[in-house]
């Protein structure tokens, strides 16, 4: 683009590009339901794989996981239970567990996704949707890696289904007052010692500089570095989902 105004240099034939947060490229995940050649890729480079694994059965994606620790190792990565994976979830929470099942089942016989089609217990049986109390989601998260391995990232969809904004910041309430807590604890236990963690922005940064002070970006001016008021283009941080990290409680 070519611009000029009133409060900067021109820019001339200038490309705006995003930059990496304190000159560390961001860890990639490579997100896949039900292709293998995603999890090929994420093996290849090095990154973590997320097994999005709300729709289909457990069999599915343990293949999918099974391919990615393989090919990890044959790209030169570590051993098979040193790769980087993420999992999908999804729930409804009440404090009684037949409650849930009552309040939340008009949403998800008329889902646009899966609505219509099997019944709620028939899905609850086959994917990781769990419909009831708080302590029943943590006992059947607390088994998913009986099922795929030790594993870094749980994520949960808990705004679904056409629930209402004051319904969903509820499901969030008993998810990060009960459940997250209670599964942190119960993960990190007997977990191997060579399962890293899943790297974080401030773990990169870590790698990267050690104690030393973090690089800046060099100035340039047609990023406005140099002018009077300092670069238009500032970092912003990125809001946080419903995901949570398993290694931290070690």
């Amino acid at each position: 683009m070519d611009w000029s105004g009133k409060f900067r240099t021109p820019l001339q034939g200038f490309t705006a590009t995003p930059r990496p947060l304190d000159g560390v490229a961001p860890f990639v995940w490579h997100g896949s339901i039900r292709t293998p050649e995603i999890a090929e890729q994420a093996a290849y480079y090095g990154d973590g794989f997320f097994a999005n694994n709300i729709f289909w059965p457990a069999e599915h994606y343990q293949r999918l996981i099974e391919l990615y620790r393989q090919r990890w190792e044959h790209y030169g990565h570590g051993a098979p239970s040193t790769a980087i994976v993420g999992l999908g979830g999804q729930a409804f929470m009440r404090k009684n567990s037949q409650d849930a099942v009552n309040e939340f089942r008009p949403y998800f016989d008329n889902a646009p996704v899966y609505g219509h089609g099997p019944s709620m217990e028939d899905f609850t049986k086959m994917t990781p949707l769990t419909v009831g109390s708080p302590q029943q989601v943590i006992d059947r998260y607390a088994g998913m890696r009986d099922l795929f391995g030790d594993y870094q990232r749980q994520l949960f969809l808990v705004d679904h289904s056409g629930l209402p904004l004051k319904t969903v910041l509820e499901q969030l309430d008993l998810l990060g007052g009960e459940v997250v807590p209670a599964l942190r604890r119960e993960l990190a236990q007997n977990r191997p010692a060579e399962v890293p963690d899943a790297p974080t922005h401030a773990s990169l940064v870590q790698a990267a500089y050690g104690d030393g002070p973090v690089r800046q970006p060099r100035p340039n001016a047609n990023r406005g570095d140099n002018v009077t008021g300092g670069s238009p283009y500032q970092d912003s941080p990125v809001p946080a989902g419903a995901a949570f990290g398993l290694g931290g409680a070690r």
